[in-house]
């Protein structure tokens, strides 16, 4: 394995410990580098650190090709080569489209490197993932989230650890400043990359990236910011806890499909009601970044506190349905309708987006899944919430063989967050 650059006149082996503590117990460990600054320097650190390890974990590169610039394979490829001088694994992950996204190029950018990571993870059996977000990205996040009126949870900013399509994303650097990696770079001439989109007035982070000299000159800096981040995500663990614990006595799922006890959430404070609703709309309808917008949400609970709320409500495409029995959410049809989707013999895949099905035992013989009707509807859920789930049925439409196991399992809601 080569030699790895020094980092004592930096980072203390005493500092590298602690940053890099949460690997210790972690067997393969994924290492998001994009080529920038902050990533190259995570890499070299979370190296430097395992190089000092009596049982290190398997480290392994990931670099995702956008294809959104001509230099991007290039960027992609020079990440490579350090890492092979490193004498670390690294696979490039290209994000295949036919052409350029005409809107919100970055969250669609950042969808895609997120989904790329995690499959990657997942097919490498890494336990983990490393992301090189920094004090500063966490107080542009900050100020982000404070320009688009979020609450408590957008203002606890980006945590340490976040769990994406099932794979743990570790963020090590998140106290560190950006300026000290950078410095550490450039003072053993490892070269790095600048993407003019973290400079371009198109996009807010950039925007609000410019304004930072200017707030720190009044105090609010990024340290500042960081902490009140910190503060916040105190703040919602306790709201979350709140949550968890009314959804516990107010909330039943049946898998795709919730009921939730009106009396219940009557005698609860607005924003646990809040949380409780929202977090149901995710795991009904998971999208890949942002929760539902607040302002739906909040319309909906200030109505129903008047008394005012309608029998049947939609938001980010999860019907309220009002009942004797309770509040049903299940997804809703849509102009479309559910899709209907053929798997060809055993094996499976994501219906509606958010549930995996899975088909052993078919003797080759094509499946369908599709949305339940007639006798294949539960009997224990309103007919328009179980007609909102998923059902099997032969494509040739003789009964299915003995031996014929299908499962469903449910895609979690938890959304990612904003990144750089």
């Amino acid at each position: 394995m080569a030699a790895t650059p020094p980092v004592e006149a930096a980072f203390a082996a005493e500092e590298l410990g602690r940053l890099f503590a949460p690997l210790s117990p972690l067997a393969r460990v994924g290492i998001a580098v994009s080529g920038g600054p902050d990533s190259t320097a995570l890499m070299l650190l979370a190296h430097a650190w395992a190089e000092r390890q009596p049982a290190p974990p398997h480290l392994s590169i990931l670099t995702v090709d956008h294809a959104l610039r001509p230099a991007s394979a290039a960027e992609a490829d020079a990440v490579l080569a350090q890492a092979e001088r490193l004498g670390l694994a690294a696979t490039k992950l290209i994000w295949q489209h036919d052409s350029l996204p005409r809107s919100d190029i970055q969250a669609q950018a950042r969808d895609a490197r997120y989904r790329l990571m995690a499959a990657a993870a997942r097919d490498q059996g890494l336990d983990a993932v490393l992301l090189a977000h920094t004090r500063d990205d966490q107080a542009e996040t900050v100020l982000m989230r404070l320009q688009r009126g979020s609450g408590v949870r957008g203002l606890a900013g980006m945590p340490e650890r976040r769990v994406i399509a099932g794979v743990s994303f570790l963020r090590p650097l998140l106290d560190v400043p950006k300026a000290r990696l950078t410095a550490y770079l450039e003072a053993l001439g490892v070269p790095y990359v600048r993407d003019p989109s973290n400079q371009s007035d198109r996009f807010l982070r950039a925007r609000v990236r410019q304004l930072m000299p200017a707030l720190a000159a009044l105090g609010l800096d990024a340290s500042r910011l960081a902490d009140t981040a910190r503060r916040m995500a105190r703040a919602d663990q306790a709201l979350a806890a709140a949550t968890a614990e009314l959804g516990q006595r107010a909330a039943r799922d049946f898998g795709g499909v919730v009921c939730l006890d009106e009396a219940e959430l009557a005698a609860a404070p607005d924003e646990i009601v809040l949380r409780l609703i929202t977090s149901r709309l995710r795991a009904i309808r998971p999208r890949p970044v942002y929760p539902p917008r607040a302002e739906a949400p909040e319309r909906w609970l200030a109505a129903w506190r008047r008394g005012e709320a309608p029998r049947r409500a939609t938001m980010a495409g999860v019907v309220l349905d009002r009942r004797s029995s309770g509040l049903w959410l299940y997804a809703e049809a849509g102009r479309q309708g559910l899709p209907t989707v053929t798997i060809a013999g055993d094996g499976s895949c994501l219906w509606d987006d958010r549930c995996h099905v899975a088909v052993k035992g078919s003797t080759g013989r094509p499946v369908l899944i599709g949305p339940a009707s007639g006798d294949a509807r539960r009997p224990d859920l309103p007919k328009a919430a179980a007609a909102s789930l998923p059902a099997f049925a032969m494509a040739d439409g003789a009964p299915p063989p003995a031996g014929l196991e299908v499962a469903f399992v449910w895609q979690s809601g938890e959304p990612a967050d904003e990144a750089p």
